[in-house]
């Protein structure tokens, strides 16, 4: 299934771009969850930040073709 939208088909670098920059984010603020014990939230970014990853490995592939 092809998941690239016709935003990410136009514009692929910059949105991979930004989903790496994102899912660094949301494994910081996983770190920083689990720094102060809130191990549900942090389960809950650390999902996002892969299936952002994901995501962003979709349309790169998407876009490699």
């Amino acid at each position: 299934m092809n998941m690239a939208t016709g935003f990410d088909r136009r514009h692929p670098r910059g949105v991979i771009l930004i989903r790496l920059l994102v899912t660094v984010w949301l494994l910081v603020l996983t770190g920083i969850l689990l720094a102060y014990s809130y191990p549900g939230w942090a389960l809950l970014t650390l999902a996002g930040a892969v299936v952002n990853f994901a995501w962003a490995y979709r349309i790169y592939r998407a876009a490699k073709h």
